[in-house]
Formats: structure tokens, C-alpha cells, sequence
């Protein structure tokens, strides 16, 4: 190879390198600014986004603020409404508590004096004073007043009672009437001296048990009666 081919060898690499170099250094500068707009763009984006929750939260907040508003203007009369409601069904339950009180006290006395009549009516044992006749005429028309007078207060004042409660002293009253219609008959049949013998001693069996019922099992209906009245009288035992 002679030196002009060398020369002209050299010549061809020398430019060979330098446009590859303005080639690359383009690309690369190319590339560089693709990537500062990218940035650009990101950091836009983001100042964007901020922007756009700051001004959504300034707005969220100043909707916030005028919705409490009109809440609040709506609901204190609602709020003044309920506190008048409220006085009102305190008064009304206090009144009712008396009320009730005042009823139950009085049912429960005709009740000890129903009670205490059946106990002396049908008592195997009467003390004759002077006499016997009309003493026991006149136990047998308290027992009847008794009766009718429990009765009737009773039944005037259910309302003041649950139906559970009512069904308790239902059941209460039923056996005084009941037993009490029993003796009576019985009693009437002997003092009539128009039955056989074996009638009479089934009649005067009959009137024991009644009577021992009376003085032994009732009294313990009359005290699960007596818890009953505390628990709605909210008594509280003393500890």
C-alpha cells in the first residue's frame, strides 16, 4: 500500500469518527431533552395535582362549614322540640308512678282485709261473743263485701297494670271467689240439716281443707303479690 492509500485511508476514519460522533452527540442530546420533558411534565403534573387538591379540600371544608350551618338551624328547633317532648313524657310518667302508687296501695289494703275476712269466715274455731248466729250472719257479709269491693276496684284500675300483672291477681282473686262460693254452699247445706250423714261429713271434710288452704297457702300468693308491688314500685330493699 503506498502512502496515498495510507493518507487516504486515515482521511476516510478521521471522518468516519467525527460524523459518528455528531451522529451519537445528536442522538444523545435528542434523548437528554426527551428526558427533561418528562421531568418537565412530572413535576407539572404534580404541581397539578396538588393544586387540584388544595383547592378541592378549600372547597370541601367551605361546604362543610355552610352544611353545619344549616344543620344547626334546623336542628335546634327540632332540639328544643324534643327537650319540651321529653319534660312533657316526664311529667306525664311521674304523674302516672303517683297515680299507680296511690292505686296499688289501696288494692293491696282491700286485699289484706279480703284476706283477713276469708280467715275469720272460714276459721274451724269461732269465739261466740253473744251470739253465734248473727256473728257468724256477719262474718259472711264482710267476706261478701270484701269480695265485691276488691272486685270492683280491681277492675276499674287494670289499666294501671301490665297484662301479666293482671293475670297474677286474676288468678288470686278467682280462688278467694271461688273458695268463698264453696264455703258458703257447704256451709248453708249442713246449717240447713237437709243432708244425709255422709254428706255432711264429706261437707265439713271439704270446709277444712278450704279452710286450711285460706291460712296456709294463700298468704304465700299474697307475698309473691307483695314482691310484685316493690318491683313496681321500685322499692329497694335496705342492705
Amino acid at each position: 500500500m503506498t502512502s496515498k492509500d495510507w493518507i487516504e485511508l486515515l482521511i476516510n476514519i478521521i471522518t468516519f469518527c467525527i460524523i459518528s460522533y455528531f451522529i451519537f452527540y445528536k442522538s444523545w442530546l435528542k434523548s437528554l431533552g426527551n428526558e427533561m420533558a418528562k421531568l418537565t411534565t412530572r413535576e407539572q403534573l404534580t404541581k397539578l395535582e396538588e393544586d387540584v387538591k388544595k383547592n378541592f379540600n378549600e372547597q370541601l371544608e367551605s361546604y362543610k362549614s355552610k352544611l353545619n350551618e344549616e344543620l344547626s338551624l334546623k336542628i335546634e328547633p327540632l332540639k328544643s322540640e324534643l327537650s319540651k317532648n321529653n319534660i312533657t313524657h316526664q311529667i306525664q310518667f311521674s304523674y302516672l308512678h303517683q297515680e299507680r302508687g296511690k292505686v296499688t296501695l289501696e288494692l293491696y289494703k282491700k286485699l289484706q282485709e279480703l284476706h283477713s275476712s276469708m280467715i275469720s269466715w272460714t276459721a274451724r274455731l269461732q269465739r261466740v261473743i253473744i251470739d253465734a248466729e248473727k256473728e257468724d250472719e256477719e262474718r259472711a257479709i264482710r267476706v261478701n263485701n270484701a269480695i265485691q269491693d276488691f272486685g270492683n276496684y280491681y277492675t276499674n284500675n287494670k289499666l294501671f297494670f301490665t297484662s301479666e300483672f293482671c293475670e297474677f291477681i286474676d288468678e288470686l282473686f278467682k280462688s278467694y271467689w271461688e273458695k268463698s262460693w264453696d264455703f258458703k254452699y257447704k256451709k248453708s247445706r249442713i246449717a240447713s240439716g237437709q243432708v244425709t250423714q255422709e254428706y255432711y261429713d264429706t261437707y265439713t271434710e271439704e270446709m277444712k281443707e278450704i279452710s286450711i288452704e285460706v291460712r296456709d297457702k294463700l298468704p304465700e300468693k299474697i307475698k309473691e303479690l307483695e314482691t310484685k308491688f316493690r318491683k313496681l314500685l321500685n322499692v329497694v330493699d335496705e342492705k
